[in-house]
């Protein structure tokens, strides 16, 4: 007597994915609504061009200049930063004497800030700028 073996054939399995592909979709939109965006606030300071720097009498003007190398330079003898309120508060012919502060475009603008701030603590009222080459 033949044997006759029954072969069942097994149904193809599928998985539904549907139901994954939703939770990512949830989890996607949950993510983006929940997300913060920062605005990181700073000082915007814009140098003007060197070409567009005007020349300023110097002989009723402070001048502070600073080179590429972030040196203080003042009446051509370079200046330690301490030394700059008392040199600037020395040379103040009157309140409204404008104190220019001359730098050079490679300088730091930390070094520049540092220069800006030390004219101020000696007397500054009108302070202005300008970029060199």
């Amino acid at each position: 007597m033949p044997r006759h073996h029954l072969i069942e054939e097994d149904p193809a399995t599928e998985l539904d994915l549907s139901s994954m592909i939703d939770c990512i979709f949830i989890l996607l939109i949950f993510f983006i609504v929940t997300t913060v965006f920062v605005d990181e606030k700073g000082l915007q300071v814009n140098k003007p061009d060197a070409a567009a720097a005007t020349s300023l009498e110097e002989n009723q003007n402070v001048v502070l200049e600073i080179t590429r190398e972030n040196k203080i330079v003042m009446d051509g003898k370079q200046i330690s930063l301490a030394d700059v309120p008392m040199r600037v508060k020395a040379d103040l012919e009157g309140q409204d004497t404008p104190v220019v502060i001359r730098a050079a475009e490679a300088s730091a603008h930390g070094t520049f800030v540092a220069v800006w701030d030390a004219a101020k603590r000696g007397g500054a009222r009108t302070l202005s700028f300008s970029t060199v080459n």
